[in-house]
């Protein structure tokens, strides 16, 4: 039963039904909502436990924590790659991004699409160990404090979180650096 309920979950994200067959790691899966769960808080928590790697899609970045939590991943010797969307970013909806580039993030803006509205948070991509975060929630004060959304934590299955590091990828090779 379990394992039906898995090949039906990761068909859901895309992967086809032989690859869903053959996957042996199950996913541990968390849910998070606002407004009270501490989304933010969370989602720092995770960027701070990085070893290697921190890739993040953002439609939207304002909240101090989670910029900050990304800076000092960076300082410390995690790749930090960050993708915003060019429309926001010049509607002042990603204000952190001089300051993640002057930490050692590598910074991106995909002009590629209406809205590059992907939400996530890649941590470790592309080991055993890889975490992704996604959801509705944007990376704002507002989505933490004012607006009900909504955060998946995805940990300790490869074949999903590397759906996510190939995605990322693909956008990130569609976007322009950010100087």
């Amino acid at each position: 039963m379990i394992r039906a309920g898995l090949a039906a979950a990761l068909i859901c994200v895309g992967l086809p039904l032989a690859e869903a067959k053959g996957t042996q790691d199950l996913a541990k899966v968390e849910a998070a909502f606002t407004p009270g769960d501490d989304i933010a808080g969370l989602i720092a928590g995770r960027i701070a436990k990085a070893r290697k790697s921190v890739r993040m899609q953002a439609y939207l970045l304002t909240d101090r924590a989670i910029a900050r939590a990304l800076m000092a991943a960076a300082r410390r010797g995690v790749e930090v790659e960050v993708i915003g969307d060019a429309a926001q970013h010049e509607a002042g909806g990603l204000p952190w991004l001089a300051a993640l580039e002057k930490a050692g993030a590598r910074v991106y803006l995909n002009t590629s699409h209406a809205a590059s509205h992907n939400k996530i948070v890649i941590v470790d991509g592309g080991g055993a160990g890889a975490t992704v975060i996604t959801g509705s929630y944007n990376f704002t004060q507002a989505a933490q404090s004012r607006n009900a959304e909504n955060v998946v934590v995805i940990s300790g299955n490869r074949a999903i979180t590397d759906r996510f590091v190939d995605n990322f990828e693909l956008h990130r090779s569609q976007s322009i650096p950010w100087h």
